[in-house]
């Protein structure tokens, strides 16, 4: 039996209407995937027993600024009322610091004047910015100060739960910083940290009082 014009467009209508919903489903399921942390990293050790940061990923997952999943479900924050002085503390923020430094060259030390944080020392103006602002996206708290990149730290944090956390998205986002960024858009990022630090510098020459 032949179909009639009419017949024709309503089959038309309801193969479309299937293909949009198919669609619609899967990119559904795209966001679904997208918002779903990213999942862990098998932990390394070497030989002496100590956790072999510099050798525990191949690669990384698209950065959550781009459409990748958050490293976390939540935003990690630096430990309330921390004890800096406390065995614990000391003990993760000597681990963070390590581990920094082996996915990433960069040193780190305490910041004395920041309790629960561990200050970074970033090579370039604009990085610590970049930096702390994809780290954000990735749901761990890192923030800047100058070209200083003070990332959090906790007396009762462990080595397989927030000190990885913490070093992960250092050596995600320091990757991609180093091996992605345009050198032009690094010169930019420079640029800009320059003009900021020339900004302050005149309000507050001429914000003095005679």
């Amino acid at each position: 039996m032949t179909m009639g014009p009419i017949d024709q467009a309503k089959q038309a209508d309801q193969a479309d209407q299937a293909a949009q919903n198919a669609f619609d489903a899967d990119e559904r399921r795209r966001k679904a995937d997208m918002a779903k942390p990213m999942s862990s990293a098998p932990m390394k050790f070497a030989e002496d027993g100590s956790v072999d940061w510099g050798n525990m990923w191949d690669s990384f997952c698209v950065l959550a600024s781009a459409g990748g999943p958050a490293h976390r479900a939540i935003m990690l924050e630096p430990e309330a009322g921390v004890r800096v002085e406390s065995q614990g503390f000391q003990a993760a923020a000597s681990e963070i610091i390590r581990g920094i430094f082996l996915v990433s060259g960069l040193r780190a030390e305490m910041a004395t004047a920041e309790p629960g944080w561990i200050a970074v020392d970033c090579p370039l103006n604009g990085m610590a910015d970049w930096v702390a602002d994809q780290a954000v996206q990735e749901n761990v708290h890192f923030r800047a100060d100058g070209n200083r990149l003070l990332v959090p730290c906790g007396e009762h944090w462990t080595a397989t739960g927030e000190i990885k956390n913490v070093i992960t998205v250092v050596a995600k986002t320091t990757h991609y910083f180093a091996d992605h960024i345009p050198a032009e858009i690094k010169s930019t990022l420079a640029v800009e940290e320059g003009l900021n630090k020339l900004g302050a510098l005149f309000k507050g020459l001429f914000g003095r009082k005679k």
